[in-house]
């Protein structure tokens, strides 16, 4: 742990502050730390000799982990002899077994008491963890260049894709499910953390009864979580920010599956965490006295677009701070400017705590002579044609009133025409017949909207018009849905992307031992673009495990909320509601 520095000389301070400095770089270049469990999360030994591995973790969907290990072979058997020389003899006959024993281990599935295999990765604060692949856990080659076992796990996230969303969780599904559909109308965070709680007492078959808040620790009866394999973070319903939604869901449908669209919408992030004998308690009052390996999970916000957060910003002036403004047509675009508030930095204070707030992002790479940014692309789309035009069907009530217009006319035709004597009679039918196929949905059928505003920033050679590809009717909510879906395709943007070099100057990393992690915002400039700064979220991140190599952290970023119409968001929800309605058989 890192002290403050308590001594009034200015000298001394900064020598401190490089041995703080030199320190942590050290700490950086340390190999990853590559533990195997059992099926039963006993610790069975360290991967320390590695000769290939990566560590893949994303943001709110299933990474990997792979670990490739030597293996080779030499006699089993016990020592029977009494004398010190063959001792030494059979001690090395023995020791490319025991120099790769944790292969033995794995591809001997029969001497194993329990057929799953669990990985811990530990670097940086970063801890990961993950369970054999169920289709190809381990993998022996056998070559000319040696022989390897290759080890091949899902990380802690592909654990929230086996809990189901039960309708009712307090009841059991094999009798009956009542309702038919889960209907939560909750925050985010606290409604995702309540329904995998649910599920996973379900599965544990603890009896439980409606008598506590699942979100509320300081309820919790004794013993709730004694079984659980997974349990999720507390957090009060009056203490979230986040926005609320509709989570519905079927015992057909994974907790991940359902969760992963509404997370992305909304900004949050799953943020898993194996628990390990001799760890702090994972929330204050929990206690230490958890089984090992116990998943413990919480959802976090590490964007802050809804307190106020940094979307770019300038190296003269700064970031610019903006909040979202959910009520305008573009969700993600619509960041109204904050000023006039002093900066509140209380976070950064905190000693030997590194990190980053999502309010107030930090971290900028600077392009110069210490340039810990490497491949650096930015790809500008000038946006696409100046008119969008949708439909393909006639405005509700026009082939009607086409239909009815040909109809009568036929009719009174048909009544007032007169052959040798004789009235024709009515010709509405056959008129109808005729023309409808020829005029129906050819009137109104169609919306042009100009896009002056790209047009003018385009300049006189633009691109003149595109369509909308479905076919609804005309002057409709669906239409103008259509209108805006391919506006949004074709709108102009700023994409880019960039990879990161650990400690130079930033260390990557969590739980106070990097300045920022998977999901946080991170600045770069460009050499090109003078002092304008490019922000963006880490979505994934990236570490060799070879042995004897260096085990350097690679980071992606880009944008992680897809742009999403207000109207779109609406009837989307709209129509999460009824569906759901639909299968519980209200509607």
């Amino acid at each position: 742990m890192i002290l403050p520095y308590e001594g009034d000389d200015i000298d001394e301070f900064c020598q401190w502050a490089r041995d703080i400095r030199y320190t942590r770089i050290e700490r950086t270049a340390m190999p990853a730390r590559v533990e195997l469990y059992d099926g039963d999360w006993v610790y069975r030994g360290e991967a320390v000799n590695r000769l290939d591995g990566s560590l893949n973790p994303k943001m709110n969907k299933i990474g990997t982990i792979t670990v490739d290990l030597p293996i080779e072979n030499s006699p089993v058997a016990p020592f029977t002899g009494d004398d010190l020389d063959d001792f030494c003899l059979w001690a090395r006959e023995m020791e490319p077994r025991r120099r790769t024993y944790l292969a033995h281990w794995a591809i001997d599935e029969d001497a194993r008491d329990t057929s799953n295999i669990h990985v811990i990765v530990e670097k940086d604060g970063i801890r990961v963890g993950g369970f054999g692949d169920p289709e190809k856990q381990c993998i022996l080659e056998e070559s000319v260049k040696g022989d390897k076992v290759t080890l091949q796990f899902m990380d802690d996230i592909a654990e929230l894709k086996y809990v189901h969303m039960a309708a009712n969780p307090f009841l059991p599904v094999s009798l009956i499910q009542q309702p038919k559909v889960q209907f939560l109308f909750i925050p985010v965070d606290v409604g995702g953390l309540l329904t995998l709680g649910m599920n996973v007492l379900r599965n544990q078959a603890t009896n439980f009864n409606m008598d506590f808040e699942l979100t509320d620790p300081s309820t919790w009866p004794e013993g709730l979580w004694a079984d659980a394999q997974i349990v999720p973070m507390p957090k009060l319903l009056g203490e979230t920010t986040a926005p609320t939604t509709i989570i519905p869901g079927t015992i057909k449908q994974s907790w991940l599956d359902i969760m992963e669209p509404i997370l992305e919408d909304a900004e949050m992030m799953i943020k898993p965490r194996r628990f390990k004998t001799g760890d702090p308690e994972p929330f204050p009052g929990a206690g230490t006295n958890w089984r090992n390996g116990t998943l413990f999970v919480d959802i976090v916000d590490k964007s802050g677009f809804r307190t106020g957060t940094s979307l770019g910003g300038n190296l003269a002036t700064g970031f610019a701070r903006t909040i979202a403004n959910v009520t305008s047509n573009y969700v993600e675009d619509t960041y109204d400017l904050l000023t006039g508030d002093p900066v509140d930095v209380e976070g950064y204070r905190l000693p030997g705590i590194l990190g980053t707030q999502p309010e107030r992002p930090h971290v900028v790479y600077l392009h110069g002579r210490v340039k810990g940014v490497e491949n650096f692309k930015l790809t500008q789309a000038p946006g696409g044609p100046g008119r969008i035009t949708a439909g393909g069907q006639s405005m509700p009530g026009v082939n009607e009133l086409l239909e009815a217009v040909v109809g009568y006319a036929g009719d009174v035709l048909g009544d007032n025409l007169v052959i040798n004597g004789y009235g024709v009679g009515s010709l509405g039918n056959i008129l109808n017949a005729f023309l409808m196929p020829i005029l129906k949905d050819s009137i109104l059928a169609h919306m042009s909207v100009p896009l002056l505003g790209r047009v003018a920033r385009q300049g006189w050679g633009h691109r003149l018009e595109t369509a909308a590809t479905g076919v609804t009717q005309a002057y409709t909510p669906a239409a103008i849905m259509d209108l805006r879906k391919r506006r949004r395709e074709t709108d102009p943007d700023d994409a880019f992307s960039f990879e990161v070099v650990n400690a130079m100057p930033y260390l990557i990393g969590d739980n106070g031992e990097g300045h920022w992690g998977l999901g946080d915002r991170v600045g770069a400039t460009s050499k090109y673009l003078g002092s304008k700064v490019f922000v963006a979220r880490c979505r994934e991140l990236s570490l060799p495990l070879a042995t004897g190599k260096p085990q350097v952290w690679a980071a992606k970023f880009g944008d992680t909320r897809t742009q999403q119409d207000a109207l779109d968001k609406m009837v989307a929800l709209i129509s999460t509601a009824m569906s759901s309605f639909q299968e519980m058989g209200i509607l």
